[in-house]
């Protein structure tokens, strides 16, 4: 067993550098994204750990021998500091210039539209690039990102990249909602550089003649639209020509909601996506395309030249999403190493040195989640895939195919599982059966529109390749559609928490460990960490068991408020939420905080008046009552909501409360006056728009 593990740790640790700095690396960023730790003091670590590995050298050898793993500590501190530095560095809002930090009166901003509109209900949505500020009668230069709303009914003419627009209005900071167990959509502005944002009408913005931007991304912009103008004319509208821009160059303006959603129930939206599989077909496809050259040295540097050029164009043409760019980072070292240096790197630290450079280039990557599935993906692959393989001895062939294709995916579900639980909280029980029908299906509609590409200068044949992708498209469809129907097809509402999911992490460590290497203890580790779950598991049952809270949600256009106690939850608000998106809010709360059906006890209304456990609420969503009653009404908190005409100083004649608040359906320029108001007469108050949903905990 010892020897096995020698074995082990020599052909997967030795030979992978770049595993012993991506983990200290990924620790340190982690480190600086919860605790903010001061630029100064991060450098000074840094320092400190390099001069004392120098000064290591010129110790006397006994003393260097017996502190031998000195410096390897000090290389992991200092990778550590220096990957919070990094993410120290790459937020925007510490570098000078940012457009935030540029003190002015007046609220003209010089913008530069960064990417195409994407359009939504009532507008149309990009992003946009602070140049300048207008600061004291002259353009200041400024930085930063902008995210933009521009009105459906005020687009004249159609703004595109590249256009330029003098904004006379002031940004909005990107708030989250606030919702237990909702997603933390300013967190994810946050990692894309965004902190603000600007909603647009016809008279807040003027569009100059000049414009900016680069002209590769035209010209990438351009291919994209040719593309999309070939998929349009020859597989025609509806869910299959959405489906095949997305499948080649990841457009997904067009998708169908109900066919992402029964890909999604599938486990297998992925195929969606652009994602390493793609790459790896391309990479294929041009090693057999230029199989024909002669080896050589410089026919080697060509076929590199031509590769990667080709891998390259694709990643930017899609989008560059984090597994693209895994995908591309990782073949760019192969292509080099095979090709221009001769020489064949260990696979792992390929992918762990793909993902230093890649968090180096941009250490926000680290909360992508995107990044974490694709390379747990890859990396559980290269862990698990042969030896489930060799569980199992088949001696045909067309079986030994299907279970190479069934242990390929079982070892990415092995560890993409926890983190998917952590973010999506449902789990697909068809997935094996929908990846073996979608994997290979997918492929030959890529190759098929790769073909109708080419084919494009030639109509007939176009639309004849055009018909076979649709009804192959179709297909897929209708097949995942049917797999999403079937019984237990999806497990939904699956609390998993942070603490939980790394202890199912160091629960997959230790069956990996002796399962691969033979390592005895790594069976104790598996255990203690199953322990562990339960722990975990039974702290979070226990929590919920003792909650007792009133939550307000920040739900635009609907009242929507919680009344909770342990696992029994009372609703009071606009029914009709149920059969919208919002309820998609109201369950992801409920599934956080472990509600299942019921009405808690201690629970009593009397019409928009209601008392739980020693708290009021008084929802007012109408006018005023004119009379003044002769003893004032006892509230706890005072719900105002759908834009009621509500004075708060004829409120204050009437009731007698602890706390106002607006809700989120409400005009800002109202809450705005309201909020006026209670400034002027000293009375506390609570924006949900502005300070996210409200939470009252009654114990």
């Amino acid at each position: 067993m010892h020897f096995e593990s020698t074995a082990f740790t020599v052909m997967c640790w030795k030979p992978a550098p770049f595993l012993r700095l991506i983990f200290p690396f990924l620790a340190g960023i982690s480190i600086q994204l919860y605790t903010e730790l001061p630029p100064l003091l991060l450098l000074c670590t840094v320092t400190v750990c390099a001069c004392c590995a120098w000064l290591f050298r010129y110790l006397p050898v006994q003393w260097r021998f017996k502190q031998a793993w000195l410096p390897g500590m000090l290389l992991q501190v200092s990778m550590a500091g220096g990957g919070a530095l990094l993410l120290y560095k790459a937020d925007i809002r510490h570098q000078q210039g940012f457009f935030q930090d540029i003190r002015t009166d007046t609220s003209l901003v010089l913008l530069q539209i960064e990417e195409p509109l994407q359009p939504k209900a009532k507008s149309f949505k990009s992003t946009a690039r602070v140049i300048a500020l207008y600061v004291q009668y002259r353009w200041m230069p400024a930085k930063g990102n902008l995210l933009l709303y521009i009105a459906r009914d005020t687009m004249r003419p159609l703004l595109v990249y590249g256009d330029r627009l003098v904004v006379r209005k002031k940004p909005e900071l990107i708030r989250s909602n606030g919702n237990p167990g909702g997603f933390n959509y300013q967190q994810y502005c946050v990692s894309q550089q965004l902190y603000q944002q600007l909603y647009l009408q016809a008279a807040d913005y003027y569009k100059l003649s000049r414009m900016g931007g680069s002209s590769v991304n035209r010209w990438l912009l351009h291919a994209r639209d040719y593309c999309l103008s070939c998929f349009r004319r020859y597989i025609g509208a509806g869910p299959e020509a959405g489906m095949a821009e997305a499948l080649l160059i990841g457009y997904r303006q067009d998708l169908d909601k109900a066919v992402v959603q029964d890909y999604s129930n599938t486990g297998i939206v992925h195929i969606i996506a652009i994602s390493g599989m793609h790459l790896a077909l391309l990479y294929g496809t041009l090693l057999w395309c230029l199989r024909w050259l002669p080896p050589g040295k410089w026919t080697g540097i060509l076929k590199a030249i031509l590769i990667l050029g080709v891998l390259w164009g694709f990643a930017l043409l899609t989008g560059a999403s984090a597994s693209v760019l895994r995908s591309a980072v990782m073949f760019t070292g192969i292509t080099l190493g095979r090709f221009v240096l001769e020489r064949y790197s260990s696979i792992y630290n390929m992918l762990a040195a793909s993902a230093f450079l890649l968090l180096a280039y941009q250490p926000y990557l680290a909360i992508d989640a995107g990044f974490q599935l694709s390379y747990l993906a890859v990396l559980s692959i290269l862990l698990f895939y042969q030896p489930l393989y060799e569980l199992w001895n088949i001696k045909r062939k067309w079986m030994i195919i299907l279970w190479q294709m069934m242990s390929v995916s079982l070892a990415a579900q092995l560890m993409t599982t926890p983190v998917s639980l952590f973010y999506f909280h449902q789990f697909p029980n068809y997935f094996l059966l929908a990846n073996l029908m979608a994997v290979p299906l997918s492929t030959v509609i890529i190759y098929g529109e790769v073909i109708l590409l080419g084919l494009s200068p030639f109509p007939v044949l176009a639309t004849f390749a055009g018909l076979v992708i649709r009804f192959l498209i179709f297909a897929m469809n209708s097949c995942v559609r049917w797999l999403g129907t079937l019984p237990y097809a999806l497990v939904t509402n699956i609390h998993c928490s942070l603490a939980l999911t790394i202890c199912l992490y160091v629960l997959l460590a230790g069956i990996a460990l002796w399962w691969l290497s033979g390592w005895r203890p790594g069976a104790l580790l598996a255990a203690l960490s199953l322990w562990g779950c339960l722990v975990t598991r039974a702290a979070w049952l226990t929590r919920v068991q003792q909650q007792s809270k009133i939550i307000v949600y920040n739900v635009p256009a609907y009242t929507a408020v919680d009344c909770i106690y342990g696992q029994q939850a009372r609703f009071i608000g606009d029914d009709s939420i149920w059969q919208t998106a919002g309820a998609q809010t109201l369950l992801a709360a409920r599934n956080e905080m472990g509600i299942h059906a019921g009405v808690p006890k201690g629970f009593q209304q009397y019409q928009h008046y209601s008392c739980f456990y020693g708290r009021s609420l008084l929802i007012i969503d109408s006018t005023l009552p004119r009379k003044v009653p002769g003893r004032k009404l006892q509230a706890d908190y005072i719900l105002l909501t759908h834009n009621p005409r509500v004075d708060i100083n004829k409120l204050d004649s009437l009731y007698d409360y602890q706390l106002l608040i607006f809700a989120a359906n409400n005009y800002a320029k109202r809450i705005s006056h309201w909020k006026q108001d209670c400034e002027a007469t000293g009375r506390r108050y609570y924006v949900v728009g502005e300070q996210g949903a409200f939470v009252a905990e009654l114990r």
